[in-house]
């Protein structure tokens, strides 16, 4: 029972450091969305504890958790369609490269390997790397540190231009590897991967803010 306890807690803390980063990121106030954020994440966290169970389709958790989260902010939040996947994006690869980079610490510092680091200090794990998001996307927030606010509404139409096209790849690469989230041959390379995206992501909407194009 504990145990159940620890992991629905932790995987609802887990949904909100992501809405807290991937929010941060951008011109967004929290105060007009905790609600929508609240019920989200327990849906999504009621929904992964009783998956969990399940070994079949335990791999391709982190993909639906994604596609659940994309849909929410569409639907729920009334974000566009590409903002709100790219929204999903920022929050899940940051605490992505935040967790595996807590994972490699304890790896240097017990000497064991992923399985076992991953294994013997996880929620630990999660606490720590959560932690450190929140307290970043506060400094973020306190420095003013952000991209344009997104845009609300239902339409669903994506810009042809290179920025877009080369943004949506990422966008569905990052999605199709999700699901291999636990499958981790050489932590550094994993860690470089997904920091790799991570910086991709930024520089398009660098590139955007520059040029003026917010759609």
């Amino acid at each position: 029972m504990k145990n159940d306890i620890v992991y629905a807690l932790m995987s609802l803390m887990d949904g909100i450091t992501i809405f807290m980063f991937a929010f941060g990121c951008f011109k967004i106030s929290f105060k007009d969305y905790w609600k929508e954020i609240l019920v989200t994440n327990l849906i999504i966290s009621i929904g992964t504890f009783f998956l969990k169970g399940y070994e079949t389709i335990l791999g391709f958790v982190p993909v639906l958790c994604f596609a659940l989260l994309v849909l929410s902010l569409t639907f729920y939040f009334r974000i566009k369609l590409w903002e709100s996947f790219k929204l999903a994006c920022y929050g899940f690869v940051a605490q992505i490269v935040a967790q595996f980079s807590v994972v490699a610490l304890f790896m240097l510092s017990s000497g064991l390997n992923f399985t076992q680091a991953s294994s013997e200090f996880g929620s630990l794990v999660q606490l720590l790397a959560n932690g450190f998001l929140i307290v970043l996307t506060l400094i973020l927030r306190h420095k003013r540190i952000w991209f344009s606010t997104m845009s609300y509404d239902y339409s669903f139409k994506i810009k042809l231009n290179k920025i877009n096209i080369f943004s949506t790849l990422i966008a569905i690469v990052i999605m199709a590897l999700l699901y291999n989230v636990k499958t981790v041959e050489n932590i550094y390379l994993t860690i470089l991967f997904w920091g790799v995206c991570l910086i991709n992501l930024m520089y398009i909407d660098i590139k955007k803010e520059k040029s003026g194009m917010y759609d």
